[in-house]
């Protein structure tokens, strides 16, 4: 066996290292030679799926990173699950940090959806550093359900102030697009979405409350020309694909509805204007937001020009 390909154990997971004179040969970590700084081998624990590029130099399936604030709000969870849930059925991969927050929710989002997910710790793979910890769990899980684990860092390489910013280039360079839910205005989500720029990916980011501290980075991007992303459509849109005949027709299961949002279906059994509609629910204002804004996001409910009609 040459000494650029070699195998080594981690509490009985296989990892594999592969050198940089192999990533021209991996359709993935090939997009790793559009950096700058390239890193000199990648890790894996788990299998790295097989792609097909095509004459845009767009992946099949697709990888969209996703990316996002620790201190996340109930809006920007909610939001986000609804996203990824959205995908479900399609040609797509979730690939993120594994870290708290939208990290991992995009991670186990994925998995409950039957979604592949890639995470990049800002760690080694060895379970004894592996960071958080309060996820090593959760990376068995990614491993175990066909997704993997992948970093630069020598396996026992523990997590410093240095090793996010140095992750979150191949973040950036391994994706087809960026979808940031919520960040401030200095966060290492908002250097994911300068080094993508950088690289030619599609940004997007889920607009957010303009009195949120976690809102102003994203918003700033929107501003910037991000694409905003509200609902399904625009994130078919933001990956380039063509949405499904079914997904027009597909009705929710009542059962996955929250009470206040049942609140809003029922009462617009005919269209309503929002004024009016939010009058009837008797919904405090911030309860009235986030359940109306996790129906449109789902393609449940539509508001155009004042006016919200149902969907489905």
């Amino acid at each position: 066996m040459p000494l650029h390909a070699f195998y080594c154990y981690t509490y009985g997971m296989n990892a594999k290292t592969y050198a940089l004179d192999e990533f021209k040969n991996h359709s993935l970590l090939a997009r790793l030679l559009e950096l700058h700084a390239i890193p000199k081998a990648i890790h894996v624990r788990g299998e790295l799926p097989t792609f097909i590029i095509d004459e845009y130099g767009r992946a099949t399936p697709r990888i969209l990173t996703v990316v996002g604030s620790r201190k996340h709000s109930t809006y920007g969870k909610q939001a986000l699950e609804k996203l990824i849930a959205s995908l479900a059925g399609y040609d797509v991969i979730i690939l993120s940090g594994l870290a708290h927050g939208v990290d991992g929710i995009s991670h186990k989002t994925a998995l409950i959806h039957n979604l592949n997910t890639i995470a990049v710790p800002g760690s080694g793979l060895d379970t004894k550093v592996l960071y958080p910890r309060a996820h090593v769990s959760l990376a068995e899980d990614i491993v175990q359900n066909g997704g993997a684990l992948l970093s630069e860092f020598d396996s026992d390489t523990p997590p410093a102030p240095w090793t996010f910013p140095q992750r979150n280039r191949i973040m950036a360079a391994l994706s087809d697009a960026i979808l940031i839910i919520e960040a401030e205005e200095k966060s290492g989500t908002l250097i994911t979405a300068r080094q993508a720029l950088e690289l030619g990916r599609d940004i997007g980011a889920v607009p957010g409350d303009i009195f949120s501290p976690t809102s102003h980075g994203t918003n700033m991007l929107i501003k910037e020309g991000a694409y905003p992303i509200t609902c399904q459509d625009d994130l078919l849109a933001l990956l380039h694909l063509s949405k499904k005949e079914h997904d027009v027709t597909e009705k929710y299961d009542a059962k996955n509805y929250t009470a206040n949002e049942k609140i809003i279906i029922d009462l617009l059994r005919e269209p309503l204007d929002k004024d009016t509609l939010f009058t009837q629910t008797k919904l405090s204002f911030e309860n009235f937001i986030t359940a109306f804004s996790s129906l449109e996001i789902s393609g449940v409910l539509e508001e155009t020009f004042g006016e919200v009609r149902r969907l489905v």
